[in-house]
């Protein structure tokens, strides 16, 4: 099929997750109490945003969530939130920007969207958390059409909303676009809810495995990103 853009989720799929998981556990262990309920966070919000009726910023959204336990919908106002907002900018959301700065990428990843762009493509990014300058930081943002994230939102993947986003920013149907990501029950799921094709890439399985069963809705997996670059290689110069 030829699609006119390619996108992708960043955190996990253009880099290695354990840059993130390291800051993640400095957190828990620096600040457990605290830490455990933000790694419940996110949980909590997938479970819930289906319902979600009010329209509050994603991260008071996420305040809203660690400081009451769960993602069920309550009154909001700033006052109530405050505090828990200003803890997860300050142990969070600065620490992660600070250590996106010098974020480095797989191998391969800028010379892939080089061939992407230079395959006449568009290139999009929809991430969960905030880009806070990783894209600039890997030295990618000058190769991206269009960026955006939960942030933009108020949503996180799978639901709908967000690949929605991105193909409205596009200006493209779902069937023009390729969606590549790290995740099946994120990634994957969430582009074929919208109608689009994707990939799931950084797969940790054994050379056994079979993949395409173990991932039925998936287009193709891989389990390295040398691997998806010599698949969409071939796929583009099929168009």
């Amino acid at each position: 099929m030829a699609y006119k853009a390619v996108c992708f989720d960043i955190d996990g799929t253009l880099y290695p997750i354990r840059t993130m998981n390291s800051r993640l556990l400095k957190l828990s262990v620096k600040h457990p109490f605290f830490g455990l309920k933000y790694s419940r966070n996110r949980k909590e919000f997938r479970r819930w945003q289906a319902s979600f009726t009010q329209e509050v910023p994603f991260r008071w959204r996420e305040a809203m969530i660690v400081q009451n336990g769960t993602g069920e919908e309550r009154p909001f106002d700033k006052t109530t939130y405050q505090k828990t907002y200003d803890k997860l900018e300050k142990l969070v959301y600065r620490p992660m920007e600070r250590l996106y700065k010098t974020t480095k990428t797989f191998d391969g990843v800028r010379e892939t969207f080089k061939k992407i762009k230079n395959n006449g493509l568009k290139i999009g990014v929809f991430t969960d958390f905030p880009l806070f300058g990783k894209l600039e930081g890997m030295k990618l943002a000058d190769l991206v059409d269009f960026a955006a994230s939960s942030d933009d939102i108020g949503y996180l993947k799978p639901d709908t909303h967000c690949l929605e986003y991105l193909l409205y920013n596009l200006k493209m149907g779902p069937k023009d676009v390729l969606y590549v990501g790290d995740s099946y029950n994120k990634d994957i799921l969430g582009a074929k809810a919208v109608g689009m094709d994707a990939v799931l890439v950084n797969v940790k399985a054994s050379a056994s495995k079979d993949l395409a069963k173990e991932y039925p809705l998936a287009k193709a997996a891989f389990r390295t990103w040398n691997e998806f670059d010599t698949w969409l290689s071939a796929t583009m110069e099929d168009r």
